[in-house]
């Protein structure tokens, strides 16, 4: 299964330029894309399942390790870091770069930023049982690949884009953000066919 290989997505993200929203514009988030190196240009991505809470927007999703900035962040990278450290219990190398922000489209004026972090392999992971029911490593080449595409619906609503994988899928706004990362990387990353709602 081919992807994009990893010394060419780092020197892209290093290369990137990215398009940043305001920081008074609205409440503001962070999230981690991490890459685990496994060598000869192959990675791993981490993602988290969320646990399934009353009234939590994001509850039962897929996603990546993040938050709300919080006043003691100096950045949002650091926001990235801390939720990952918080989340999965892995504390993340600097950011090689980052990913140009996410701007909430349902009229709460807002905005997710995305730094991205590799590390030597799959590194052991703690979960915090509150917030995350389990980690989930994804290779990065699945991801890429079209025959992993789905169609997803989100109770009545959809059909939207995802990706599929071992009884997961990975759609919305995590999906937003890879085919964020993807636009600069400069891989295409694979839609499903026929008409989508996202």
């Amino acid at each position: 299964m081919s992807g994009p290989d990893l010394d060419r997505v780092v020197a892209r993200v290093r290369a990137h330029d990215p398009d940043l929203a305001p920081a008074d514009d609205g409440w503001s988030a962070a999230t981690a894309l991490v890459l685990a190196d496994l060598g000869g240009g192959a990675a791993d991505v981490l993602f988290i399942e969320r646990v399934q809470r009353p009234g939590d927007r994001w509850s039962g999703q897929m996603a990546l390790p993040g938050g709300k900035h919080e006043p003691q962040d100096p950045d949002l990278a650091a926001t990235a870091v801390r939720e990952a450290r918080e989340e999965v219990g892995i504390e993340l190398p600097p950011a090689v770069g980052r990913l140009d922000d996410l701007r909430d489209r349902g009229g709460r004026r807002g905005r997710v930023a995305t730094t991205v972090h590799v590390i030597g392999g799959r590194l052991p992971t703690v979960p915090q049982p509150s917030e995350v029911e389990r980690v989930v490593w994804i290779e990065l080449a699945h991801l890429f690949h079209p025959d992993n595409t789905t169609r997803h619906f989100h109770g009545a609503l959809g059909p939207f884009a995802g990706i599929q994988y071992d009884g997961h899928t990975v759609w919305g706004l995590t999906l937003a953000t890879l085919r964020n990362f993807a636009r600069v990387v400069g891989h295409d990353l694979p839609r499903p066919r026929g008409p989508l709602l996202g």
